[in-house]
């Protein structure tokens, strides 16, 4: 917030469009095809839980990253520090190309027509960026060559941030760029990016996503074109005017403005009320310029003026503005909280829809100004901003924002600020929300009745968590109840670098003034948890409920009690936690308030001392028994033969996937979490996953696992085994058959066949009735 101024899922989910749910181990995102969020793809993001199947954004790409793809580059990460590229990159991996002829290729997964990338340049001695240049090939074949840039990122000190290398403190490092090819390519084509002479270097990548995008819609036969008012397409001249006048005919003819295919310069931001803009597509009709933004009447002043140059100061709140259909990419490359250089913005009420644009490269996507009512933002895209994606600021009611992708932004993703009037009844729902650099995923600042649902977010940076409620920044307090629900939090969570100890993925915070309307907080995931998986600190939450939270990894705590929280708790279950089940100095009494209504696990040791560093195995919480103490091994005569290994063969092998979704990478089929799995590349059978054993073994049961959840429905997989002593000829070891997933017993399936000595095992997976994809959580070895 600037108070001033990937995944896929086992069932339920289309197949036609990717649902963006999770960012995953590399996040939240098969090759490395991401569904999140972290990531994303057909109809999916990156790292996802069953639960997260039908969470998050449905977006019209496949998203890969950029380290499960073919590179001679050098792969960093994983790494969780705020401000180091892999720190910042999606699932906190990349891959840096540092020299002339270093390449990364993608496989496609499915036919694509465009191109759009993340990546990261150094900044210059100044301060200013560089540009620079990157080669791609299609099928080894050079084909264009594309621009890039660091002006956009590469902020530095303290909030609000400079372009002053001087004052240290270095973040916000990656930007996106795009490119529409001339034709469209099927799955199975090599997209390489490359270093050539004269390219840039070192150039990093995080992760591409590919698109089949729609022909360019036609002109409304109902509309006047800003070309008809002196618009032109291509050039540099100000269009704006033109933009003015073909927004004035249209309302009074009662007609709408049509956006023909082009770039368009804006130098100062149009005036909307009841009136509909259309364009011909994301990808062909662009608003650039210093000022492109479409605003409301009620645009604030900035920066000291009452107007922007060349806008009138409109009091009041639009109603009735439809927006659909183009990109709006500004050239913003300083963060000045009191300049309205954002994309959208005033008051849009009374049934306005803001719906399929692409935003970037602006100060905030949408800040939208209140008092007003009734706004839908759907199915946007919301990319490289200087401070948020999204902000309901003062006074805005009945708004629902639902299926938004939203991807470095430099503050909250989406918020709800109820500065002076109170935000009521709006909802967050299925939004995926990647890599906030500052801040939140999403954050409710005050206000009462709103809903956070459905969402998947991944990766924020500093000084804020996944899911945040709380009384600050003078916002009105919290009352009626906010519900947060059906979410899923990736990687979140992180060391606040002021406070300089750990924020939850999920976190309270009554720093105003006590928390005291009702909080329902029902069927969560907090995945992977940086820090804490839930927070308490300030004033405290009195009346708070969670029915349904999986805290599923978090590096030191399921619960940070800075504040006492009371309500109620029911179902909470933590496993893998890093250093004790609750963070607590506060006195036995500090979780008392929360009364137990059963089926709480996980968290019942305690901890109490300085902030200790996160550890991301074993589990400490209190759900593991103690084991029981090993024996002292007696040193065995060297003559003696060495026994064979037992238990589980295969566990923490490495572990490779001809494909993989974003974040569901497939050593987690081989990790030892039945909660984790790794998920092929979807509606593209056959399949595999192979796992290295380290030397050849007698082997003659596999124990297949899928996460014991009920979210997870029933399905079958058909599958064959295969073993290889050199990792490059396999026979089979079982022929192909169907094995049945059930949650009701388990969900596991156990394989037999003779025994065989072997390194290398693989599943080749050729069908699944419940995904088009392989899936498995754990893949066991055993010699019976």
């Amino acid at each position: 917030m600037s108070p001033l101024g990937v995944f896929s899922a086992p069932e339920n989910r289309p197949t036609t469009r990717n649902r963006l749910v999770a960012l995953g181990s590399a996040v939240l995102a098969a090759a490395g095809l991401t569904a999140l969020a972290v990531v994303a793809v057909p109809a999916s993001p990156a790292t996802a839980t069953p639960a997260a199947a039908t969470r998050g954004a449905t977006v019209p790409f496949l998203e890969q990253e950029a380290e499960n793809a073919a590179t001679n580059g050098t792969v960093i990460g994983p790494d969780r520090t705020a401000g180091t590229l892999a720190g910042e990159a999606s699932g906190r991996k990349a891959v840096t190309l540092s020299g002339q002829g270093k390449y990364v290729e993608f496989t496609l997964g499915a036919a694509a027509d465009s191109l759009d990338f993340r990546y990261s340049l150094p900044d210059s001695a100044q301060g200013t960026g560089i540009n620079g240049t990157i080669s791609v090939y299609v099928n080894g074949a050079h084909n264009r060559d594309l621009n890039l840039t660091s002006r956009y990122g590469w902020y530095y000190g303290g909030y609000p941030f400079s372009n002053d290398p001087g004052q240290g403190k270095a973040h916000h490092f990656y930007d996106e760029v795009r490119t529409l090819f001339a034709t469209s390519y099927p799955a199975g084509t090599k997209i390489k990016l490359q270093v050539d002479a004269g390219d840039v270097t070192p150039a990093t990548i995080d992760l591409a996503d590919f698109e089949q995008v729609a022909p360019p819609a036609a002109k409304p036969a109902n509309s006047v074109s800003v070309t008809d008012f002196g618009a032109t397409a291509g050039d540099t001249s100000d269009d704006a005017n033109a933009f003015d006048a073909a927004v004035a005919a249209a309302k009074s003819q009662g007609k709408q403005v049509w956006i023909p295919a082009g770039a368009f310069t804006l130098n100062h931001h149009i005036t909307v009320d009841q009136v509909t803009i259309r364009g011909a597509g994301p990808w062909y009709s662009e608003l650039r310029g210093a000022r492109p933004g479409i605003f409301g009447k009620g645009e604030p002043a900035s920066c000291g003026t009452s107007t922007y140059p060349g806008n009138a100061a409109i009091p009041g709140s639009s109603t009735g503005v439809g927006l659909y259909d183009f990109a709006i990419i500004g050239d913003v490359q300083a963060r000045e909280d009191c300049d309205q250089s954002n994309a959208i913005g005033g008051a849009l009420g009374g049934g306005s829809v803001v719906q399929n644009l692409w935003l970037q490269h602006t100060k905030v996507g949408l800040w939208l100004d209140g008092p007003f009512d009734g706004l839908t933002v759907r199915g946007n895209r919301i990319l490289d901003q200087t401070a948020d994606g999204l902000n309901l600021h003062q006074g805005i009611s009945n708004t629902l924002v639902t299926n938004n992708f939203l991807r470095n932004t430099g503050d909250d993703g989406l918020a709800m600020w109820a500065e002076h009037d109170a935000d009521h009844h709006n909802t967050f729902s299925f939004n995926t929300v990647l890599l906030p650099i500052l801040a939140n995923n999403i954050a409710i600042y005050g206000g009462h009745d709103n809903t956070v649902s459905d969402n998947v977010v991944a990766d924020n940076q500093d000084q804020g968590g996944g899911i945040h409620v709380a009384n600050r920044f003078s916002a009105v307090p919290l009352s009626g109840t906010t519900t947060v629900t059906r979410n899923t939090a990736i990687r979140t969570g992180v060391l606040d670098s002021n406070w300089q100890f750990g924020v939850g993925a999920l976190w309270f915070d009554g720093r105003d003034s006590a928390i005291t309307g009702r909080i329902d907080v029902v069927d969560n995931d907090l995945l992977d948890n940086n820090y804490e998986g839930v927070q308490f600190i300030d004033g405290a939450t009195t009346d708070v409920h969670f029915d349904g939270l999986r805290v599923t990894g978090a590096g030191t705590f399921a619960w940070q009690l800075q504040s006492k929280p009371s309500g109620t708790v029911k179902n909470v279950v933590a496993t893998n936690i890093g250093r004790a089940g609750v963070y607590n100095c506060m006195g036995p009494d500090a979780l008392t308030g929360l009364a137990d209504q059963g089926g709480n696990s996980g968290w019942t040791t305690t901890f109490c001392g300085s902030w200790p560093t996160p550890v991301y195995t074993g589990d400490n919480g209190g759900t593991t028994p103690p084991t029981t103490p090993t024996t002292p091994t007696t040193p065995t005569n060297p003559t003696t033969p060495t026994q064979p290994p037992t238990g589980n063969l295969a566990l923490h092998k490495a572990a490779t996937a001809t494909g993989s979704q974003g974040g569901f990478p497939p050593g987690n089929a081989v990790d030892g979490n039945a909660g984790s799995y790794w998920e092929s590349s979807n509606n593209a059978f056959p399949q595999s996953l192979t796992v290295d054993l380290g030397s050849s073994l007698t082997v003659d049961r596999l124990v297949l696992k899928l996460p014991p959840s009920n979210d997870w429905g029933t399905r079958t997989q058909t599958l064959t085994v295969l073993g290889s002593t050199n990792g490059s000829s396999f026979s089979a070891l079982k022929s192909e058959a169907g094995y049945r997933f059930d949650p009701a017993s388990g969900n596991t399936a156990t394989v037999t066949f003779p025994a065989t000595s072997t390194r290398y095992l693989r599943l080749s997976f050729t069908g699944n009735t419940g995904w088009p994809a392989g899936q498995l959580s754990e893949l066991e070895a055993y010699a019976s």
